[in-house]
């Protein structure tokens, strides 16, 4: 099935593309499902990324990394969804890394980040909290200034490949959420190691049929040193949000990928699939949904190209990330349920591989951060409009 938009891409970028999507085709979804099943990291596949240098993309090549910015970040997130792996653990690294790549010292980049690029290492994300939900200042894990360092306490939820990773960006209060006015103060962000005895974690009881999970991670007194604070202390916010807008560009590279994923199987099933003597693919009441879903994933993917050269050129686009998230979660779904329709009941059948994509499809829609609320943003920041909450 042709992409429209990838004929956009200059040469450098379209060898990036075609060396992650190789990769990706060679361990394939079937590898995916297995490794899910047997409840195993798909690390065979990560090793394989850092051989070819994909662990590296995004990062500068002065720093270990493979260059090519947030595009090549995009365009390694897509290229692994277009053959059925959503790898979380990438995205989950990439913009943890960008943040101390964007607000860490030349130190602190050369220890968290040029090994992610280089040895492999992974990083994880923890933000969410059980209480405070969306509302991001109403985090309670608090980090304490004791001699060299600070100790930390808290709890986190819905962490994403916690312990399978070798760092954590943690975010922290160190000022409670009573002692500040403006309440995105006293926000600080931390790289901590996974190993610490003084970090558990819980594996949640959540299924997005992928050999990846969601953990909820308690801190008891972690102690960490005071040159793993990234930025100025209480000042996390700004490098947080430059983070989240890039989480949002490879969520929605994600969402296009296994959407045009899915809208491929489609297309050949309706090729094939005779009924009344005809192939079902010409009927329009098939054909049509096709083709809307088959635009409407162009559209997400040309918002999400134009966000992330947006950033590369100029450190902007929060506004394109936010678009592209909305377009990118809700196109993916679209394009899911109209292969599901093309498929019949057969989309019901887990050999078919079809309903196995709507987890991660569907959890999109709500995680990291709901639609309503992107769309909240918009209505303010773009349209002008009072703030809804």
């Amino acid at each position: 099935m042709r992409i429209p938009m990838h004929e956009t891409l200059n040469e450098e970028e379209a060898l990036l593309l075609k060396t992650a999507r190789s990769v990706s085709k060679s361990f394939g979804r079937s590898y995916w499902l297995e490794k899910w099943e047997k409840k195993e990291p798909p690390d065979e596949l990560w090793e394989e990324m850092r051989r070819q240098g994909l662990t590296g993309v995004g990062v500068p090549e002065k720093y270990g990394g493979s260059g090519f910015g947030l595009m090549g970040a995009v365009l390694t997130q897509e290229a692994l969804a277009l053959e059925g792996l959503p790898v979380l653990q990438f995205l989950v690294t990439h913009f943890s890394r960008h943040i101390v790549l964007s607000s860490g010292t030349e130190e602190q980049i050369r220890r968290f980040v040029t090994p992610t690029c280089t040895d492999g290492k992974r990083m994880s994300f923890a933000l969410t909290e059980p209480e405070a939900g969306s509302n991001t200042w109403r985090i309670s894990t608090l980090a304490k200034k004791e001699n060299d360092g600070y100790v930390i306490t808290g709890q986190k939820v819905f962490i994403s490949g916690a312990k399978e990773s070798d760092l954590m960006l943690l975010v922290a209060r160190t000022k409670r959420y009573e002692e500040v006015g403006d309440k995105r103060y006293g926000i600080s962000l931390f790289v901590l190691e996974t190993s610490d005895p003084n970090i558990k974690m819980e594996r949640l009881d959540i299924d997005m049929r992928g050999p990846e999970w969601q953990y909820a991670v308690y801190f008891d007194s972690v102690r960490v040193p005071a040159e793993n604070l990234i930025g100025r202390e209480g000042e996390g916010y700004k490098a947080l949000f430059e983070g989240l807008n890039v989480e949002r560009l490879l969520i929605a590279s994600i969402a296009v990928g296994l959407g045009d994923f899915a809208l491929s199987r489609a297309v050949d099933y309706a090729k094939s699939r005779k009924v009344f003597d005809v192939p079902i693919g010409s009927h329009q009441g098939l054909q049509f949904p096709m083709a809307k879903a088959a635009a409407h994933l162009e559209a997400a993917r040309s918002v999400i190209y134009n966000a992330a050269r947006l950033h590369d050129q100029s450190g902007r686009g929060l506004e394109l990330a936010n678009m592209a998230k909305l377009l990118g979660s809700e196109a993916g779904l679209e394009a899911l349920d109209v292969a599901m329709q093309t498929f019949g009941g057969y989309a019901f059948e887990l050999g078919t591989d079809l309903i196995n994509l709507y987890p991660i499809l569907r959890l999109f829609k709500t995680a990291p951060v709901t639609n309503e609320l992107v769309m909240s943003y918009i209505g303010t920041h773009v349209l002008g409009l009072p703030k809804s909450y």
